[in-house]
């Protein structure tokens, strides 16, 4: 286990590339599900209990590498071996990794009224997103590679970007059946940042200094800490780093039984405070000449540089699922089709959620096209009472299941490149307790569904008059 968090991290500190949510979860009806997707309900009326629970009970991790380093980086992680053979030399081959980490500490949600089927809830997340798109040079560099002779001269070679973020999430959520076809939900959330590093390099090349090549590298680097110096006291919330965020889910049952749902998710930025360093560095200018390559290749980042707060947009997504359910006597088929595009950034997916029901449990095998075009097929396993949940799945089974192999250092495992490697694993629960949501008040009165709340009346001021 320790191996795999580790691989988490190696894959992050290497090259730094993430994605945001994911997309398993959509149409679950679930308490996790009514968090990322603020419009979807988490209650029944006549079912379900009005207040719902979860403690350090849901966590998204995904982690993605592409090109010739997943051998090398498979094996330092599983093997603690330099073993940089599959990477090559002026051929313009490049790696892109991806790493996103989304782990709700809290949620708590109350089904506050019958009018507008009203719910607010509260919650804390902490979430990382990283990515990186590096030359088989540049990664043979950070993996301890020096042998750059016979690139002396070359130019371009070490061009690349790298880039990660991780902050805390408090938010508030409103949900309320506008109508009886629309449903609209808003999170508000504000930001502590943890950590905020960014890097461009562009152009680059290999020099000589005194009798042996070094790498020559321009370009920025932006960074919340000094590398090697990161005070563990910086991982708890502080103000130091504030920022805010927003997301606005809207859900339209169509004509057809279709489910149509929309979702902006984390439109926000950070304000990266008086300790962020920005560095415009030049080895072309001033070549650090003591230690190896890729000491050199630390030092020469961090020349030149200044402290002076910035602020930055987090990466947000914008999200569209479109679904219907089909009933077979006691079966429930569910499939969603699902576009997703990043805000900030390139960043697009798409997914087929096909979900199978047979009373508490449920399954679900979903496709996801990346951006890279790469092909990841999903499972998800559900057991769901009307005021419990227990669901756990992984967006690339395959590829998890090669690095578990990777983790009990089978060679085949290690040594075999693939489209991509990575892992993907994400698992939930959550509880309701208190009163039963009764629509029975007296006998004089019975709410049907149609009573709206707050949104509702204000939507027919608006187009009913």
């Amino acid at each position: 286990m320790k191996k795999i968090i580790f691989s988490v991290l190696l894959f992050c500190a290497c090259m730094n590339y993430a994605w945001a949510q994911r997309f398993s979860m959509y149409n679950t009806g679930t308490l996790y599900d009514s968090f990322e997707n603020p419009s979807q309900a988490a209650f029944i009326a006549d079912t379900t209990k009005n207040y719902a629970l979860s403690f350090i009970g849901n966590a998204n991790i995904y982690t993605y590498l592409t090109g010739n380093a997943q051998t090398p980086i498979k094996s330092r992680i599983f093997l603690n071996q330099e073993n940089n053979a599959a990477f090559t030399s002026g051929q313009n081959q490049f790696n892109n990794a991806f790493v996103q980490t989304n782990v709700y500490l809290g949620m708590i949600k109350m089904f506050a009224s019958l009018s507008g089927r009203v719910e607010i809830g509260a919650s804390y997340q902490i979430k990382t997103n990283a990515r990186g798109y590096a030359s088989d040079e540049a990664v043979d560099l950070i993996n301890g590679g020096n042998n750059y002779t016979k690139l002396v001269g070359r130019n371009d070679i070490f061009n690349g970007r790298a880039f990660y973020e991780g902050f805390h999430q408090l938010s508030l959520t409103y949900r309320e059946k506008v109508t009886r076809t629309f449903m609209l939900g808003v999170k508000l959330s504000t930001l502590l940042g943890i950590d905020y590093n960014k890097m461009v390099i562009n152009p680059s090349s290999v020099g000589v200094a005194g009798n042996r090549a070094v790498p020559l590298v321009q370009g920025t680097y932006q960074a919340t800490y000094v590398d090697g110096r990161y005070p563990k006291r910086d991982l708890l919330p502080s103000l130091s780093n504030p920022g805010m965020a927003i997301g606005i889910g809207a859900t339209f049952l169509a004509p057809g039984g279709l489910i149509l749902q929309g979702n902006i998710k984390d439109l926000g930025f950070i304000h990266w405070g008086r300790r962020a360093a920005t560095y415009s560095f030049n080895a072309f200018d001033n070549t650090p000449t003591n230690g190896n390559g890729q000491d050199i290749f630390r030092e020469t980042i961090t020349q030149n540089g200044y402290y002076k707060g910035f602020t930055k947009p987090i990466i947000g997504r914008a999200e569209f699922a479109m679904a219907k359910k089909f009933m077979f006597g006691k079966v429930l088929y569910q499939p969603t089709a699902l576009v997703s595009q990043q805000l900030y950034g390139q960043g697009a997916a798409l997914a087929l959620i096909n979900q199978v029901g047979f009373g508490k449990f449920s399954a679900s095998i979903n496709g996801i096209m990346n951006e890279d075009k790469k092909f990841d097929t999903g499972l998800q396993l559900m057991y769901k009472k009307p005021n419990f949940e227990l669901f756990i799945g992984s967006e690339q089974l395959g590829n998890t299941f090669n690095l578990y192999s990777a983790n009990n250092d089978n060679l085949n495992a290690i040594n075999s490149t693939r489209s991509h490697s990575g892992g993907s694993i994400y698992f939930g629960f959550s509880f309701k307790i208190g009163k039963l949501i009764e629509r029975w008040k007296n006998e004089s009165y019975y709410p049907d569904g149609s009573e709206q709340g707050p949104l509702g009346k204000r939507w027919n001021d608006i187009f009913n008059h």
